[in-house]
């Protein structure tokens, strides 16, 4: 018969380990790039993010105050007095506009009589005080989360071709909604007289 002894239980479980280590080595072997191809390197990550992180900061506004509309132009001033934070109402030829939202359209320098409490003489713009309550509503929660006190300070960003009566107008309806302090922006470097 044949001299060969039959194999131990070890000798079958260390032939069987050295089968399946070959057999992961060929895997490993095959799913290797082929020479000359580079993969992505961590590298490229970090140069993707800081570019990214760049652009945000660049982009990032730190001043109080954003006007970004080429159509209007701001009245000159001499002013020394550097903006707060606070609530902007911006008031164009075209409409008012209150946390980038449009809230009324204007028409000839005017707002429709559609969208003023009462007869046509009333100084309320109604979707205005309804824009500016919310707003009171907002920098109240803020006010109390940071242990503060609102307020009640509104910028007022005008063209410099508003009227009087519909910058009364809004001032009055904001006075409604209480915001009780006004600063305007203006744009410094007028000649003083």
């Amino acid at each position: 018969m044949s001299d060969q002894k039959p194999k131990t239980r070890e000798e079958i479980i260390q032939d069987w380990l050295a089968t399946e280590q070959a057999r992961k080595r060929q895997e490993r072997r095959g799913r290797r790039l082929p020479e000359g191809d580079a993969g992505l390197t961590i590298n490229s990550l970090m140069d993707a993010m800081t570019i990214i992180l760049i652009f945000l900061l660049i982009n990032y506004s730190v001043d109080p105050l954003k006007v970004d509309f080429p159509d209007l132009q701001l009245p000159a001033s001499t002013t020394e007095v550097n903006p707060e934070q606070s609530a902007a109402v911006i008031i164009t030829e075209k409409s008012i506009i209150v946390s980038d939202k449009e809230v009324v359209p204007i028409k000839d320098g005017m707002v429709d009589k559609v969208f003023k409490a009462g007869e046509e003489t009333a100084l309320r713009i109604e979707p205005l005080f309804e824009a500016l309550n919310k707003e009171a509503t907002n920098q109240k929660q803020i006010a109390s989360l940071r242990g503060g006190k609102f307020q009640g300070l509104i910028t007022v960003i005008a063209d410099r071709k508003v009227p009087y009566r519909l910058l009364t107008e809004v001032l009055y309806t904001a006075g409604q909604a209480e915001f009780a302090k006004f600063k305007f922006a203006v744009m410094k470097g007028a000649q003083r007289g």
